[in-house]
């Protein structure tokens, strides 16, 4: 059959995996093969056999070393050897594995993780694949009758709507990792199943009762061979599910039952989140490119906030365009938020959730001219939020402004929450509507201890070219090096420019020289950022809080702009020492802060005030709190408006 197999024998195992098996003795050791060579945590192995008249015990002694093969006279059934097997046990965890389940490199430590992260989590079970590579399983619903439901079944497994972990109801005892206290609290599997169906379940929904979830983990994965259907088992999962019901009724009799034909794309999602009373769709131009700018650090945190403040709620994060959703979309699939983008599938996306939602926050005038049509034919029970990330029709020429300026109007004509992320949009908008319009900049966090004036050097100028050429941060890069630093050099011959940001177009590109580095991307800004000691940013063009001088400030780096970089940041009498308009002033300030170190000093613990006070992350969550009550969204536990917020 194959070469003896030995689990190797720990004093202290994290987990201790329990097999169950009756016959196809050459498929467990199969399975135990896999688990020896794709498990790097210390474990051990008890195996429980129930009897099935071929040699399956035997084979297992013959070709299994290390582990403890327990061979029942009688079959007991699943839930009665798997309680059997756990008696024998001494790790921390319990792992339940079928003998048909085949663990897969890195299956284990993502479990653990789940438990590690959340200390209420008290089961965790992996992603479950088709022979074939194909979905099986990423978690189970059940409806109102109590019928089982695997979500995603038959999908890409490289699908982002399996790829976000989750609260379920159930996972499938294939593959299991439970605490071993609380399956000892509970005492482990109940017996009424026997022989087998439903004690997963089950056991889910006990833990659950006493405060205790179960989750889906995406990144662990194990292929599930799973037989098919037979007569008996169809009348013992009949029988079985009677009694569940029986138990659940309670917890199930608000949802709906699950039709006849289960491949109707729209039981995936009402199912999967059937007890996710708030379901929140954010949508955006893209999968937010978090170190990019136009934006999009802000609607990262903003989406990452929601779904921190709101763990029982179902985020979903729609892009508008596709572009690098694989690059960007890991960390938000990691925080449990279901990602989407919009292709040429995307109305029947939308059907697919009719009346799903109940808050639908909609960024960018642009986007209510791509989704209106389907949000108001799919989500009109939902209420609206919309936000104003820059008034766009201020940037564009004459053929676009009333384009832009109409459905911004819409935007903020048909919310019933307002977002800006300045005074200045949000004056604009309370001109325009009775609703209530909050001002939410992003947020930082700014360094402890800041490199003082001594150990800094060097002119930076910091903002990403995604407008691509003609935009905002590409004319401001060009007038720097041509218009200012042609007279900070007359003082300063020897001086450098940095000019940090990704995606530098070309017109940036040939502004490289022997004084002029033009970097490009960068992993982590801050630590560049920190070691300059000017920032200069002539901004000419643009609308909005320039989230490059919020980055700026965190970093300790005095900075240098124009009434046009400096919209919305509340620099007050700091606007005579840092703000100019023409390329001779803004020099002038520029030389002052570069060589007059007291100046430096005083400007940089100033600027670290201010953004500490008004862009730090408590006062964005206090926004975002505040702003969704208004719609009726109740604040996280623990957090309760005071009549000062």
């Amino acid at each position: 059959m194959t070469d003896t197999l030995a689990v190797s024998t720990v004093d202290t195992p994290l987990v201790s995996v329990v097999m169950v098996t009756h016959g196809a003795g050459e498929t467990a050791v199969k399975a135990v093969k896999a688990l020896i060579e794709n498990t790097d945590e210390p474990f051990e192995l008890v195996i429980v056999d129930n009897p099935s008249g071929d040699r399956t015990a035997a084979a297992l002694k013959e070709n299994i070393q290390g582990a403890t093969i327990v061979e029942n006279e009688d079959n007991v059934g699943f839930a009665r050897a798997s309680n059997q097997g756990a008696d024998l046990c001494s790790g921390h965890f319990l792992c339940f594995l079928n003998p048909d389940s085949f663990v897969q490199p890195g299956w284990l430590r993502p479990l653990l993780q789940a438990f590690e992260r959340n200390e209420s989590v008290g089961v965790a079970v992996p992603l479950f694949l088709h022979e074939d590579g194909r979905v099986q399983e990423a978690g189970s619903a059940l409806d109102s009758r109590g019928v089982a439901f695997s979500v995603g079944d038959g999908e890409d497994a490289s699908s982002f709507s399996v790829r976000f972990p989750r609260p379920i109801d159930f996972g499938s005892a294939a593959c299991l990792v439970v605490r071993a206290d609380l399956f000892d609290e509970v005492d482990g599997f109940d017996p009424v199943y026997t022989p087998a169906y439903y004690e997963d379940a089950d056991l889910c929904f006990r833990l659950n009762a006493r405060g205790y979830i179960t989750v889906y983990e995406p990144d662990s994965r194990v292929v599930h061979l799973r037989g098919g259907s037979t007569p008996r088992a169809r009348r013992l999962t009949w029988m079985n599910r009677r009694i569940f019901l029986e138990r659940w009724r309670d917890r199930l009799e608000l949802r709906k039952p699950l039709r006849a034909d289960q491949d109707n794309p729209r039981m995936h999602p009402a199912h999967r989140d059937a007890e996710q009373l708030e379901r929140i769709l954010v949508i955006d131009d893209r999968v937010p490119h978090h170190d990019r700018g136009s934006g999009d650090p802000r609607m990262a945190k903003l989406v990452a906030e929601v779904a921190d403040l709101w763990p029982d709620a179902r985020v979903t994060f729609l892009g508008a365009v596709p572009s690098n959703a694989e690059r960007y979309a890991a960390p938000l699939l990691a925080q449990g938020i279901e990602v989407a983008v919009a292709d040429d599938q995307v109305r029947q996306w939308f059907e697919q959730r009719r009346y799903h939602y109940s808050v639908v926050l909609v960024s960018r005038a642009s986007n209510i001219d791509r989704f209106e049509q389907e949000l108001r034919r799919t989500q009109a029970q939902a209420r609206r939020i919309y936000d104003i990330e820059a008034l766009a029709f201020r940037r564009e020429d004459d053929e676009q402004t009333a384009k832009l300026e109409e459905l911004e109007g819409a935007g903020i004509g048909g919310a019933d929450v307002v977002l800006c992320a300045s005074e200045d949009e949000a004056s604009y908008a309370r001109d325009r509507t009775d609703a209530p319009v909050f001002v939410l900049p992003t947020y930082v966090d700014p360094l402890e201890h800041p490199p003082g004036y001594e150990d800094r050097a060097g002119v930076a100028f910091f903002g990403g070219f995604l407008a691509g050429p003609g935009g905002p941060n590409e004319d401001a890069a060009a007038h720097l090096v041509r218009d200012v630093m042609p007279l900070l050099w007359e003082r300063l011959p020897a001086l450098e420019v940095e000019i940090l940001g990704a995606n530098p177009t070309p017109v940036v590109r040939e502004l490289q020289g022997p004084r002029v580095n033009v970097v490009g991307f960068v992993p982590d800004p801050i630590d560049r950022l920190s070691r300059l000691r000017v920032h200069v940013h002539p901004l000419r063009i643009g609308a909005g809080i320039k989230l490059k001088l919020i980055d700026t400030m965190a970093a300790g780096l005095p900075f240098v702009t124009t009434p046009t970089g400096a919209e919305g940041l509340g620099l007050a009498d700091l606007e005579d020492v840092l703000v100019a308009e023409s390329p001779s002033d803004l020099t002038r300030l520029a030389l002052e802060l570069y060589e007059n170190a007291g100046l430096w000093a005083d400007v940089q613990g100033r600027l670290l005030d201010l953004v500490s006070r008004r862009f730090g992350r408590e006062s964005f969550r206090r926004t975002l709190i505040e702003a969704f009550a208004n719609i009726g969204v109740a604040p996280p536990a623990g957090r309760v408006l005071s009549s000062a917020e």
